[in-house]
């Protein structure tokens, strides 16, 4: 028999499953596009404009200190309005090109503790190359600061090779710079071509998704259809436990019940004689003890297949409990109870019970009748009925069992 609380429960947890496989991939595969997303704008829009700026600022300060070589042709009086305002306007460049690289490793920074390998290694070199051009800078910035103070004195004199070294300081910074930009740029590709791949990658993992969803829910269609399938055979197999004693196949105490007051009705009606009957095997008691369950089992059910065997289709038999049976017999008199009755207590001491090849035993039974005749069924009720029989019963075993004793349950 299918349980089906486990059943269902089973139901749901694969339909749960299947919703928060839906759900997981999908977030997940939200969060980590958007992330990806995020780290390529950031390269993309924020950093390498950044860096852009930074070439003209060194390309502003390399004209001016290309002006340093003409200052040497000019008067005293002019060379210094010159140097001046070249000065001023070159440590204003620099002080430029020094806050913007700090702009961009404060931006870089938090990069480094990105969840991905790749991210965390290209930015650290970044900071790398900013932090090795922010000192060649400085190095060069104060280096055309000195030479323009000196040119500021009478004695100050005009260094051909100092602008040269200059010179040259000013292309490796602006190499630097367009290297850097150029790797930036690549990486950026990367990450386009990764973000472009991730989407690839999410595209094959709905389709899989999907896949595996419709799997799981033609298993779950399956379990529905065949719970659906089994639920009359299990719905028959509960009836039967809750009416049905499992080991003899009658009836039992309950259901017994409810057919006795219908069959008692049906007989007030029809103005019918009434029999009840009462049995139990004899010494039952002694059998389970001495040869142990299996061999009161087997007692037991060879007891109600004879009586099944025997009794009309009509009457109706049930276990009562241990090896109490009852029997309400069916528009029958009192001589023909007894008669089936007869056959019955014959049929069983008749019969040997076989444990195995070297062990067998028999058993027999004793009966109580409780009859009402028709013109006094009307005034009769199950209370007086089982009453009697019992007292039939009783006083069958008291005369030394193995017999049918019939005693009127309603008396003068």
């Amino acid at each position: 028999m299918i349980n089906y609380r486990k059943s269902n429960k089973l139901i749901f947890l694969l339909s749960f499953l299947i919703a928060l496989l839906i759900v997981v991939n999908g977030l997940f595969s939200f969060f980590k596009m958007q992330q990806i997303k995020d780290e390529f704008y950031d390269v993309a829009n924020r950093d390498l404009p950044l860096i852009s700026q930074l070439l003209p600022l060194i390309d502003r300060q390399f004209e001016q200190t290309l002006l340093i070589e003409k200052l040497h042709q000019l008067s005293q009086d002019h060379r210094l309005i010159v140097l001046d305002t070249l000065e001023g306007s070159f440590i204003r460049s620099g002080e430029k090109f020094e806050q913007t690289i700090d702009e961009l490793i404060a931006f870089i920074q938090p990069m480094l503790t990105d969840s991905r390998q790749i991210m965390r290694d290209q930015m650290s070199r970044v900071i790398t190359t900013l932090n090795k051009i922010s000192l060649e800078h400085t190095q060069y910035h104060y280096q055309v600061i000195d030479m323009m103070e000196a040119l500021k004195s009478s004695q100050g004199e005009y260094h051909p090779a100092l602008i040269t070294l200059l010179n040259s300081e000013e292309v490796e910074l602006r190499r630097e710079l367009i290297d850097l930009r150029d790797d930036l740029q690549r990486f950026t590709q990367e990450a386009a071509e990764e973000v472009e791949e991730h989407e690839n990658q999410v595209i094959r993992s709905t389709v899989t998704l999907n896949i595996s969803s419709f799997l799981l829910g033609t298993l779950l269609l399956y379990m529905i259809v065949k719970i659906m399938a089994s639920r009359d055979a299990a719905t028959q197999e509960i009836n039967y436990f809750a009416h049905y004693d499992p080991l003899t196949k009658l009836i039992n105490r309950r259901y017994f019940f409810d057919l006795f007051d219908q069959a008692l009705l049906q007989h007030k009606q029809d103005k019918l004689a009434f029999n009840l009957c009462m049995c139990d095997l004899d010494h039952f008691k002694g059998i389970n003890d001495s040869l142990g369950h299996q061999a009161g089992d087997k007692a037991l059910t060879g007891f109600a297949q004879i009586l099944m065997d025997t009794l009309g289709e009509k009457d109706i038999i049930g276990r009562f409990g241990g090896d109490e049976f009852v029997i309400c017999f069916n528009n029958k008199s009192q001589q023909e109870c007894e008669f089936l009755l007869e056959q019955v207590k014959t049929k069983l001491s008749q019969n040997r019970f076989t444990l195995n090849e070297q062990s067998n035993f028999s058993i027999t039974a004793t009966f109580g009748v409780a009859h009402i005749e028709a013109d006094k069924v009307s005034q009769s009720d199950c209370k007086q009925l089982f009453e009697a029989a019992d007292k039939a019963l009783y006083q069958a075993k008291q005369n030394g069992r193995n017999q049918i004793c019939v005693l009127n349950a309603i008396t003068e």
